[in-house]
């Protein structure tokens, strides 16, 4: 009889095991290590994207900032390839070559985009999106050219597409400024009078009257605001959804208890406005400093001229107080106004005046206008002022440098107000 020797066939069965989990250990340590090294190559081509599509939406930026006093894609150009290859790829261990940047450009959004010497000068004022292109080539990969040697390097590419829209605006006054004699537009500085006081019984005497605005702008039908509307946004932010060109206002005369609204504006509060912080609204300007006109040797009136560089450089840093006559000025010295520096600077409707001669009581807005409110409503107004509230004209709302304006903040594309600001669109 032979015996058979289990531990021996044991001990080899143990030895095959062990020799297999070290295969499998092995194999399972290769795939882990080469997924390892395959997210390491993704990561560096997707951080190198990241970095590309800075510098494509930088490009593009600045391009389409040219673009609104373009007058030929030259400066677009430069300003796209110069600003694009400021930025910095590959882990930020070089500069974006201007080589590779491609600056293109198109009449839409969705139409063909070309370099600019396939548009003519009299193509450039309709030019209204900018594309640019940024790629690197060549970019070493660490693990999957030991795979193969045919992945070895790698192409990044980003594309961004920009245009330009309205910048921000300050909300509007319940105001609306007579559209100006065809050949005779308003100067920056000019003073316009009318007289919407609370002594005047005349309804349109002037360059502005009070206008009521649609209680909603999407509806012609809605009607028009009422005098406590009106109140609300002289002691509030004003009117800030913006009608469109070509809405109807509503054409107002005399309103004698809106005077009161009208002088918060300037930090001055009478009953039933209160000073905040009891109220929410009514937050004045830095300042209540008021501008007058002066008198000639004749005693005629002399508006003054251009006062604004002295209101944002004098008068509001130093906060000056309401020199005024019966009025007391409420305001503090120190803290608690800083978020209202801009409620004297407001935007109005600029309305056809002459269409009201007719007895009609609404005229279509025709564009906006930036004014600075110079002096409070009081009762004995015609003492000094001969019973003429001024508004000082600060230009065409959608000036580049109206001060209405908040530079730079893309807004509103419905209303048509506000300088041409850059905005990326893909």
């Amino acid at each position: 009889m032979h015996r058979v020797n289990h531990s021996g066939m044991r001990g080899a069965a143990r030895r095959g095991e062990r020799g297999i989990v070290a295969i499998i250990v092995a194999l399972t340590l290769a795939v882990l290590i080469g997924f390892a090294g395959l997210a390491l190559d993704l990561g560096k081509l997707y951080i190198a994207k990241s970095e590309l599509s800075n510098a494509a939406d930088a490009c593009a930026l600045a391009a389409a900032r040219d673009l609104t006093k373009a007058v030929s894609l030259d400066a677009p150009e430069a300003a796209g390839l110069t600003v694009g290859s400021t930025n910095r790829v590959l882990l930020q261990s070089e500069n974006v070559a201007s080589a590779n940047i491609d600056v293109t450009f198109s009449k839409q959004f969705a139409g063909s985009y070309l370099n600019k010497s396939a548009y003519a000068l009299s193509d450039v004022p309709k030019i209204g999106f900018v594309r640019c292109t940024v790629r690197r080539a060549g970019i070493s990969n660490w693990f999957m050219r030991v795979v193969n040697a045919t992945l070895g390097q790698s192409a990044v590419a980003a594309t961004a597409v920009a245009s330009t829209t309205q910048s921000q605006t300050t909300c509007a006054l319940p105001v609306g400024v007579c559209q100006p004699p065809a050949g005779s537009p308003y100067a920056i500085g000019q003073w316009l009078p009318s007289k919407i006081g609370s002594d005047s019984n005349q309804q349109l005497s002037g360059n502005f009257m009070w206008v009521a605005y649609p209680i909603d702008p999407s509806d012609p039908n809605s009607g028009f605001q009422n005098t406590p509307d009106m109140k609300a946004l002289l002691t509030g932010s004003g009117q800030c959804s913006l009608p469109t060109l070509g809405t109807n206002v509503g054409h107002t005369g005399n309103i004698q208890s809106i005077d009161g609204a009208w002088n918060t504006r300037f930090g001055i509060y009478q009953n039933p406005f209160k000073v905040p912080p009891d109220t929410p609204t009514g937050v004045p300007d830095f300042t209540g400093y008021s501008y007058v006109p002066t008198k000639d040797a004749k005693g005629n009136q002399v508006p003054g001229s251009n006062v604004f560089p002295d209101f944002r450089d004098n008068q509001r840093p130093g906060r000056n107080a309401y020199q005024g006559t019966n009025l007391v000025l409420n305001k503090y010295k120190t803290g608690g106004y800083d978020n209202g520096s801009d409620r004297r600077l407001a935007l109005v409707p600029v309305v056809d005046c002459g269409a009201l001669q007719g007895g009609t009581q609404k005229s279509a807005i025709k564009s906006w206008a930036c004014v600075l409110m110079l002096h409070p409503m009081e009762k004995n107004i015609s003492s000094y002022l001969s019973g003429t509230i001024w508004l000082e004209y600060r230009g065409d709302a959608s000036a580049p440098d109206s001060p209405c304006a908040t530079q730079g903040i893309p807004g509103s594309t419905s209303a048509g107000i506000g300088p041409m600001v850059p905005v990326l669109v893909q």
